[in-house]
């Protein structure tokens, strides 16, 4: 089940740690200085970034708790970074998101010294022979609009249709807007046909462990009974079992929607015994849920 709820805040999974341009902070000696509490490179630090900024930099100055974490920062990361202020003006989660990322001038030379930085901003691409997951884009709004107003759809989900262009540019611009959240590209026409997602223990409408996620997903009414729906998940299951190491992925699906139910089979989800009720769904919520769940087999 893929959820549009209003309250529903896109979800933050990518390391904290993890500046807006992609450079690791964990790395950086700002950082160290901090955590370990280590004045010697406080002094160090401010000594060396002085040299290299031609400014005045006092040992004091060196206590940052990273670009995106709740916490201090360095004057430079809070108040002059353009990377960071523009990333925040857009209301991007990181430089990775923003639709200019491959012709930004700006991010672009730091990306041209420090390549790692550009990759730890890329968001994976699954494919199989017929369709491929993507991140979302502002692009796909028409098509997103087109399928996601459709009736059939949205309430299955639990979610309402859309009413305009302008609400489908809004969900993709903040709910799609993650790391997280792919859409489903058919390869013969190579436009979204769908969504799929996963959603952390914090956001998710089960009660589940810290180490788990809940998948869900939908896929357009023209492109129902082809497989499409299982090829992704199968794409998702994957991604979160081999790569993310999560032990668990869950997934729910309202009674009406048996179709959601079998797909879900087909991928070796079983019947939990638990049903819940979904409080984050726009329709459905007062609906009782079928729960089911899949055990990650690499990590048993």
């Amino acid at each position: 089940m893929c959820i549009f709820a209003a309250e529903f805040q896109p979800l933050q999974t990518m390391d904290t740690l993890i500046a807006f341009c992609g450079l690791d902070c964990a790395k950086c000696d700002a950082y160290t200085a901090t955590k370990n509490d280590d004045q010697a490179l406080r002094e160090r630090t401010a000594r060396l970034w002085s040299e290299l900024n031609h400014v005045d930099i006092l040992p004091h100055h060196i206590h940052c708790e990273g670009c995106r974490a709740d916490g201090a920062k360095t004057y430079y990361c809070s108040t002059l970074c353009p990377i960071r202020q523009c990333a925040l003006l857009k209301g991007v989660d990181t430089c990775g998101r923003c639709a200019e990322l491959n012709h930004c001038p700006t991010v672009g030379a730091l990306h041209r010294n420090n390549p790692a930085a550009r990759d730890n901003l890329v968001q994976p691409v699954m494919e199989t022979e017929r369709i491929l997951l993507r991140p979302w884009c502002d692009d796909d709004a028409p098509t997103l609009f087109r399928h996601a107003s459709d009736p059939e759809v949205g309430p299955r989900a639990g979610w309402p249709p859309h009413q305009c262009l302008d609400e489908s540019r809004a969900v993709i611009r903040t709910l799609f807007n993650n790391d997280h959240t792919w859409a489903i590209i058919l390869k013969q026409n190579a436009e979204p046909i769908g969504c799929i997602c996963y959603y952390t223990p914090s956001e998710s409408n089960i009660s589940i462990g810290p180490h788990d996620a809940e998948a869900g997903y939908w896929v357009a009414r023209p492109y129902w009974n082809r497989g499409i729906a299982t090829e992704a998940l199968r794409l998702l299951i994957d991604h979160c079992f081999r790569q993310l190491g999560i032990r668990t992925l869950w997934a729910d699906h309202l009674p009406d929607n048996p179709a959601s139910g079998r797909v879900m089979q087909k991928c070796g989800f079983h019947d939990s015994g638990l049903v819940n009720r979904s409080s984050h769904l726009l329709t459905g919520s007062d609906r009782p849920v079928k729960v089911m769940r899949l055990d990650n087999p690499f990590t048993a």
